[in-house]
């Protein structure tokens, strides 16, 4: 999604873009049948709340966003996130970290990306979210029955004043924010990089770069973190997407930069030397098990490593998780993968058992240039052994 700067939207620099054409002229929402789901929430014997949600995507968001904005939220496309991925279970994770209400917002926004997006697509969007908005019910409903706890609430940081000198100097600042102090309390500290935002040498506002978070110290843990956003004098600016898809995990005191490389983000409105702003964070939850301390042994024979717990795919691909370290240079679109796609979820999933094997065999392991550390293989083992969940 672009970002606008007075009466312009901006889009990435050198992006040749080729939009899908579609038509639905106010149709209603007609459902389809796949891989046996329909609109309505319910669960099959065996399957999760989870993948009962995902059913009832294929046949809501999932056609029209497949449809209507796969010119752009693709892989390698201009927008921010692929939900417009033909592949469910891609399209799926990239709509869970925007949220349908924002996507519902932007089809309907006539300035967004007119023809594709506009008042047009009020009628399906308006039936498509009736179907949504019951199956979400349902599925809060099966979180409960089933005994799994739903992903943390989001982590809002205390609101920090802008530095003082932006006003004089074109550099970045950093600003650095307390999580210790937030609601509720993480042992995280994160910063974001900011600097006045001149066009035309008109200041138009704020720019950021380089969000980073950092455990506060070596005993917390880990945390996983998706989608960023940005309040300003405790006002979201929800226009701000660039952050929205950030997925990682937080392992280390040293700061890990949560979008390296991507363009900065710009927030449009008058600066004053008073203004202050704040993080917010959609997922910021512990992914590691809370363990006694050990206790020193006498001798100093090794034991076997542990196996982690609740290991999840999001974890595995992302940034210094296990696929994402050793096996994603080849298992990759474009790769020399042998047809198998480590950053695609249905596809390891229906490979699980087959990776575990192959990674745990000394004699014809994956990667082929050696079995991994026991450490590395026991986060796989675990993902296998649990079901291999998202």
């Amino acid at each position: 999604m672009g970002t606008k700067i007075g009466q312009k939207l901006f889009w990435a620099v050198g992006a040749v873009v080729t939009l899908v054409a579609f038509n639905n002229c106010g149709e209603g929402f007609i459902m389809s049948s796949v891989s046996g789901g329909s609109a309505y929430f319910s669960t099959a014997s065996g399957e999760t709340c989870e993948e009962a949600i995902v059913k009832v995507y294929a046949n809501t968001f999932h056609p029209f966003l497949a449809q209507t904005c796969s010119g752009c939220h693709i892989t390698d496309g201009p927008g921010l996130g692929v939900f417009g991925s033909q592949d469910v279970k891609t399209s799926y994770v990239a709509f869970a970290a925007v949220g349908a209400a924002k996507i519902s917002s932007q089809a309907v926004n006539a300035s967004h990306k007119p023809p594709y997006t506009g008042p047009a697509n009020q009628a399906r969007i308006t039936e498509i979210n009736t179907y949504w908005s019951a199956a979400q019910e349902k599925y809060a409903e099966c979180l409960v029955e089933t005994g799994v706890t739903a992903p943390s609430s989001a982590v809002k940081s205390a609101s920090v004043t802008v530095p003082a000198n932006l006003a004089t100097t074109t550099a970045f600042q950093t600003m650095t924010f307390d999580l210790a102090a937030a609601t509720p309390s993480t042992p995280l500290t994160a910063t974001i990089e900011i600097r006045r935002a001149v066009v035309g040498g008109v200041t138009q506002g704020y720019e950021f770069r380089n969000p980073s978070l950092r455990l506060k110290n070596t005993s917390s843990g880990s945390y996983q973190v998706q989608m960023i956003t940005i309040h300003a004098n405790d006002v979201l600016a929800s226009e701000v997407t660039t952050y929205q898809n950030v997925n990682a995990v937080i392992s280390t005191t040293a700061a890990t930069n949560l979008s390296a490389g991507t363009a900065n983000a710009l927030l449009v409105m008058t600066p004053n030397t008073t203004d202050k702003i704040a993080l917010e964070f959609a997922t910021l939850r512990s992914t590691s098990a809370t363990n006694p301390t050990p206790t020193p042994t006498a001798t100093a024979t090794a034991s076997p490593t542990a196996s982690p717990t609740n290991v999840t795919f999001s974890q595995l691909v992302a940034s210094g998780g296990v696929f994402t370290n050793s096996c994603v240079s080849c298992h990759a679109p474009g790769k020399a993968s042998g047809g198998l796609d480590l950053t695609n979820y249905a596809a390891a999933r229906l490979a699980a058992a087959n990776i575990k094997s192959r990674m745990n065999n000394a004699n014809n392991p994956m990667p082929t240039s050696g079995i991994l550390a026991e450490a590395q293989r026991n986060i796989v083992n675990s993902w296998v052994d649990n079901g291999a969940p998202q």
